[in-house]
């Protein structure tokens, strides 16, 4: 299943949760509406007129259901508006120092990093649960840019790395699948279910404490009744719990079963996720915290113990199988060795051979080897193709799905790379990403040598700020003696650093990173990229829930590729015939192609801004064709496949890193 396949996963369950709040909202509905005919008929505010289903009540019945219910949904998705923070603040996590320099603390943030690194996913703020020692962790927000992981204390302690690799490889999955969004739904929803027996609760405190105030006799008579009201909305909303746990458990089970196979697919390495799954079946996945019936669907193990019928997660046994399928028989084993005795010598030979085919891979730990299948950079910041491992439109009929299929697919040669180039960045650089004001520097100091400014320039434009203007220069300095392709990393794990800035903070960074842009009158291909990326990131584009078609979008898809064959290194290409050949699959009348005076990068902009209103459908299209666009050539200029990586972020449709030859030393 690839990236788009799953998205659209995700919005069917999205529906169908719908479906099942509505069911659930109706029977809530009818049980409100069957108890107050019980009261009217037995307290003679009735005379029976009516039946169960409707009578004189019935539309305060209804009303009253829909203003708790929807009520309490609105409150809860107020309430959770600032997305993964406010979850992590109600679940009373710390947030992990970027600067931290605890051994255990360290290790988490570097796989993180590197995970980002290889999936094109910023890196999630990370938070720790320091008083629960059980395995757990769990990610939460609206989406990738503004997205939270959560890890237990004892995730920390009493995993190797390359079982907490599985268990981030795992979160991971959730938010490239779109699980995030599903579950912030999901507690919204469940928050306004869970309204109706709250009501009777506090009608229940209130009526027991208007008898010990009040001595009017009048009033007594109406207490048992409201009592009893209060009773009865206090047992419905525990039916409400009950659809609320069934409800969990059938959007959550397959959700977590994808994203057990994604981490496996991460790493290449299934005893690190089966290794971690293990200790929970050891040492249990429990969370002591108030709050863990709620985050029960988006944990990594079950939060609480509940019955099978309404378990949020596969059992432990049945996920290990899953992904490795001999390794509860190889721990079985190492327990509980076979007697000397008790085999002979050929058995003994055909044990041996049986337990060496156990053996756990050791992908994960295997040094990459160059691949000749695999992109080059040259000293001209071009990148050449020397197969179809992905392939090149020489001319723009060659098909270009395989690079849809690359979108938001992790793989293990991802992951390395990842782990290399993450080693590779400058111990001064790595420093400076570790606070706010350092992650604004290095930003400085990226576009600074993409830009060549010299530092007379530098110390102009911070003439208020010089020990500033001196740690840009100097940043500048050690990026330059990086390859280029090193931007947009470095850009990605500068992001949850940004995420710290209140808004009217961000907004002046992103005024005065844009005037530093313009310091030489004019915006490069590769600097709108990563000005697109940032903006992103720190405002990100609001969540819409209408769905367009590409052909609904003609204009803007004309805009795209118009500017791109003029932006791109495509001289010998002849942009009028390529421009009708690219888009005459997609639409039955292709656009007129815009005029030059219209191919800038401001109006390339504004379609972008159109394209977050795309199906799914039309998201692949988008990423296929922008692909084939920068391509017609036969070379992929690095500023065109940053231009294509922002396009895809845009779009929230993260690409992982081009993978490219790496010399092992």
């Amino acid at each position: 299943m690839d990236f788009f396949s799953r998205q659209e996963a995700a919005r069917r369950a999205t529906v169908r949760l719908v479906v099942y709040f509505v069911v659930a909202v109706a029977l809530i509905f009818q049980g409100v509406n069957t108890l107050l005919y019980l009261l009217a008929v037995s307290s003679s505010y009735d005379n029976g007129s009516g039946s169960l289903l409707w009578h004189a009540w019935s539309a305060q019945a209804l009303t009253g259901t829909l203003i708790l219910v929807g009520g309490g949904s609105l409150l809860e998705w107020f309430r959770l508006r600032e997305g993964g923070k406010a979850v992590a603040e109600m679940m009373g996590a710390r947030q992990i120092d970027f600067a931290t320099r605890h051994p255990l603390e360290r290790q988490l943030l570097n796989v993180i990093e590197e995970m980002s690194i290889a999936s094109g996913v910023s890196p999630p703020i990370t938070y720790v649960l320091d008083n629960e020692h059980a395995v757990n962790a769990f990610v939460a927000g609206h989406d990738s840019s503004q997205s939270i992981l959560v890890v237990t204390q004892g995730t920390l302690e009493q995993l190797s790395r390359e079982e907490l690799q599985g268990v981030i490889g795992h979160e991971f999955s959730h938010i490239l699948n779109g699980d995030m969004r599903l579950n912030m739904r999901l507690l919204a929803i469940l928050a306004g279910i869970l309204a109706i027996g709250q009501m009777g609760g506090f009608l229940m405190r209130s009526v027991t404490n208007t008898r010990h105030r009040s001595r009017n006799n009048e009033r007594h008579t109406a207490v048992p009744a409201i009592f009893i009201f209060g009773l009865g909305l206090w047992l419905i909303g525990y039916i409400g719990l009950f659809f609320g746990r069934l409800i969990k458990a059938a959007v959550s089970r397959e959700r977590e079963r994808l994203a057990d196979a994604a981490s496996v697919q991460f790493t290449r390495y299934p005893d690190g996720l089966a290794g971690a799954l293990y200790k929970i079946s050891l040492n249990g996945s429990h969370l002591a915290n108030f709050h863990a019936e709620e985050m029960s669907h988006m944990c990594f193990g079950e939060s609480l113990a509940f019955s099978r019928i309404f378990a949020t997660h596969p059992p432990i046994d049945e996920r290990i199988k899953a992904i490795a399928p001999t390794f509860l028989t190889r721990v079985k084993y190492k327990k509980n060795p076979p007697s000397n005795t008790s085999v002979n010598d050929a058995s003994r030979a055909k044990l041996s051979e049986l337990m060496t085919s156990f053996a756990p891979t050791q992908h994960a730990k295997t040094p990459m080897v160059a691949n000749p299948s695999v992109a080059k950079v040259d000293t001209g910041q071009a990148i050449e193709y020397e197969s179809v491992a992905w392939p090149v439109a020489q001319t723009p009929s060659a098909p270009t799905s395989l690079m849809s299929m690359r979108v938001g697919d992790v793989t293990v040669a991802d992951l390395q790379s990842a782990q290399r180039l993450h080693q590779t960045i400058p111990v001064e650089v790595s420093r400076a990403l570790q606070s706010t004001t350092g992650a604004k520097a290095v930003l400085f100091a990226l576009i600074a040598t993409h830009q060549k400014i010299v530092v007379n320039t530098i110390q102009a434009f911070f003439a208020e700020q010089q020990t500033f203007a001196i740690w840009v220069q100097q940043l500048a300095e050690q990026l330059q003696t990086l390859d280029k392709f090193f931007a947009l990393p470095i850009v990605d794990l500068a992001l949850p650093r940004l995420s710290m800035l209140d808004a009217k903070t961000a907004n002046e960074f992103l005024i005065e990173l844009r005037r530093f842009v313009l310091l030489n009158d004019e915006v490069s291909v590769l600097e709108f990229s990563l000005l697109k990326i940032i903006e992103q990131h720190i405002q990100p584009t609001p969540t819409v829930f209408k769905n367009q078609a590409i052909d609904k979008l003609a204009s803007a898809v004309a805009q795209l590729v118009a500017t791109l064959l003029q932006y791109g290194a495509h001289q010998h290409v002849q942009r009028a015939i390529v421009y009708q050949q690219l888009l005459a699959p997609i639409f039955t009348t292709v656009p007129p192609m815009p005029s030059d005076d219209r191919l800038t990068l401001k109006e390339l902009d504004r379609a972008l801004r159109q394209f977050r209103y795309l199906t799914t459908d039309g998201k692949k299209t988008v990423i296929n064709l922008v692909a084939t666009t920068i391509q017609c050539d036969g070379v992929l200029h690095l500023a065109e496949y940053e231009l294509l990586r922002a396009i895809a972020a845009l779009l929230s449709c993260p690409l992982p890193l081009l993978q490219l030859e790496w010399v092992v030393s």
